[in-house]
């Protein structure tokens, strides 16, 4: 399964380069969960935020720019971290958020229809009114396989994009769209196989708040920052093994 060998990669790809990852993103998430907490940039439901919450959401957005582009680079084009911090590349962070900004734009604009035919299928389901919880759980069935699913499968089928231009070997999206044009199912075993990881890792977060709050919000901000370099690694790995040819270690 090409899919879960993907997926094994790059966790591994994390694990074994755990110095580095800390290198890399180690002292960027530790500033900016240190500013969120010192701000109170988390506005209460329904107030409007914040300048203080708006800048830092701001960098927050820059500094993930910086950190992924830096991974993408360390892998692929073996560019070793300072000592702790990686090195600014602004030529390549600035082309990286145009990747994904155009990106994003398209997969939110496959989002529309694939939602509308969710709903055609999904209210019917609700409205039979046969058993409150059996068609709640197949209308989330349906939803889910109708839009979450495919917008992932595109997703990972253009996301060479965004290593390319990381290490600033640009690609289109339609050579993106055919270098990744053999493994077809390898992309749905892969957003299975995130998605389940994710969420078992965020299941244990009530079970560890009801024990310690505070041991709940170190394993919410480790998870996620885990999370995000695994998320990274994935594209990495999908532009190495698809666009360089490289071989899957699993």
């Amino acid at each position: 399964m090409q899919g879960l060998a993907i997926f094994i990669h790059a966790v591994r790809m994390v694990l074994g380069n755990l110095g580095q990852a800390l290198r890399i993103g180690g002292v960027a998430l530790a500033v900016m969960v240190a500013l969120t907490l010192s701000l109170g940039a988390t506005p209460e439901a329904g107030a409007a935020p914040s300048v203080a919450a708006i800048v830092l959401d701001v960098a927050r957005i820059i500094v993930g720019l910086w950190v992924v582009v830096a991974w993408h680079r360390f892998i692929l084009l073996e560019e070793a971290p300072g000592a702790f911090l990686p090195a600014w590349n602004g030529a390549a962070i600035w082309g990286y958020f145009k990747a994904g900004f155009v990106l994003g734009l398209i997969i939110a604009l496959l989002f529309i229809p694939l939602m509308l035919i969710a709903g055609l299928v999904v209210f019917p389901l609700l409205g039979a009114g046969a058993d409150a919880a059996s068609p709640g759980l197949v209308a989330g069935l349906v939803a889910f396989v109708v839009t979450l699913l495919p917008a992932i499968y595109v997703f990972y089928r253009l996301s060479p994009v965004l290593p390319g231009a990381a290490i600033e070997r640009p690609l289109t999206l339609r050579e993106a769209w055919y270098q990744t044009g053999t493994s077809g199912a390898a992309f749905i075993t892969l957003a299975l196989a995130s998605l389940l990881a994710g969420w078992a890792l965020d299941a244990l977060i009530p079970a560890l708040a009801q024990a310690s709050v505070p041991l709940a919000l170190i394993w919410s901000a480790v998870t996620q920052w885990l999370v995000f370099l695994v998320g990274a690694s994935i594209l990495t790995t999908l532009y190495g093994h698809y666009i360089e040819k490289r071989e899957l270690n699993a």
